[in-house]
């Protein structure tokens, strides 16, 4: 075992790629970035396009991506925030005549057109990372990781499907709901996989007036507020890409204060467990569908789903009852791992495994997470790569 050898990343997506290219620019150690995920088409604006069997990993009950640029290769691309410094440029906000009827009629309840991760194509931050391995900085082996070897709280090895990786530090950066769960599948315990979040969302499906489908399949936010509860509501044009008869909008608490938690064999982000949660979800879905029946947008609400108007008229017990059946988690699982590691990422009880994806976050943003993973990706590796020197 060699304390100098290579680093291995545990995944490429969001945070993996931009870990990986962050060291590769500023660690002297070989990079050995593990990911099973291939290719996507960068330059087709509709994501759904882009989700299917190929690209999401099988049996989560989440959505979470299985390809090089992970998430940020297949989601829907909308910035809730502002962009990184560091990626100016990059991002760039939706514009006028390229939303669909869906987002249009967001637009008349006081949307907004919101900021893309989109410039003549999707930002997808494996490219970057690739451009490391055509040059010889970095590896790809395109496979699964099974567990960490460790021995004494050092790692020794990655294990994947085709064999071990003997490394000197490993970074985890397969997601809030994977990095944990290989970790656990390692013998570590110790707290691992508690305090997960996400943002409880409810979805109506909208029956679609016309044709358009504008450009993107989602540029228009609408952002809320109900006393101390965030939300955002987003308008799709179609349902999946099989169905573009249909359009939906969503709606999710940005601010939530429920935790749950990864396990061995179970994935729970004990959604609205909090009062506070379910109240205040509860109160952004009542007004949102008010606001849709108001003067000017009539038939919005009465082309939601059938659910959409019973709600108002439900009593308070029977509203949330309604909501716990219809809430869901969405692609913004975070937090999984902030209660075991510290600043830099180290994971308590070893020496040479470092966690820098969503799992670190301290708590889920009140914005969608992209933003905030590769910003805190890049510091925890910039800091690491100037340590393995």
């Amino acid at each position: 075992m060699d304390p100098r050898g290579p680093v291995v990343v545990v995944g490429a997506g969001t945070a993996g790629s931009v870990v990986a290219r962050t060291l590769a620019s500023s660690c002297g150690r070989d990079i050995i970035v593990v990911e099973p995920g291939g290719h996507t088409d960068d330059d087709n604006p509709r994501f759904f396009d882009q989700v299917g069997d190929a690209t999401l990993w099988p049996g989560l009950p989440v959505p979470q991506a299985r390809a090089l640029g992970g998430g940020s290769a297949v989601n829907g691309m909308i910035l809730s925030g502002e962009e990184p410094g560091w990626l100016a440029g990059l991002t760039r906000h939706a514009r006028p005549g390229e939303e669909g009827s869906v987002g249009r009629r967001l637009l008349g309840l006081g949307g907004r057109h919101s900021r893309l991760w989109w410039n003549n194509g999707r930002w997808n931050p494996a490219r970057a990372m690739l451009h490391e391995v055509e040059e010889g900085r970095l590896r790809v082996v395109r496979s699964t990781v099974e567990c960490l070897v460790m021995r004494e709280g050092h790692a020794s090895a990655v294990l994947t499907a085709e064999g071990e990786i003997e490394c000197g530090h490993v970074v985890m950066c397969a997601g809030a709901v994977l990095s944990p769960r290989v970790l656990l599948a390692s013998g570590l315990r110790g707290g691992i996989g508690s305090g997960l979040q996400n943002h409880p969302t409810v979805t109506f499906s909208v029956r679609r007036p016309d044709a358009d489908l504008g450009r993107f399949d989602a540029c228009v936010v609408l952002d809320m507020a109900e006393g101390p509860a965030e939300g955002l509501v987003v308008a799709y044009e179609r349902m999946s890409a099989a169905d573009a008869s249909t359009g939906m909008v969503t709606l999710s608490l940005l601010n939530p204060v429920s935790r749950g938690a990864v396990t061995a064999d179970a994935v729970d982000f004990a959604m609205l467990s909090a009062d506070r949660d379910a109240g205040g979800l509860l109160a952004l879905v009542r007004g949102f569908l008010r606001a849709a029946g108001g003067a000017g947008v009539r038939d919005f609400r009465d082309s939601l789903g059938a659910d959409a108007t019973e709600v108002l008229s439900m009593k308070d017990g029977v509203a949330e009852e309604w909501l716990r059946a219809n809430v869901h988690a969405v692609s913004h699982a975070t937090s999984s791992c902030a209660a075991v590691t510290n600043r830099a990422g180290l994971l308590e009880g070893t020496e040479n495994v470092t966690i820098a994806d969503a799992s670190v976050l301290p708590g889920i943003p009140h914005e969608t997470p992209a933003a905030s993973v590769t910003i805190s990706a890049r510091r925890i590796a910039a800091a690491l790569g100037g340590d393995l020197s």
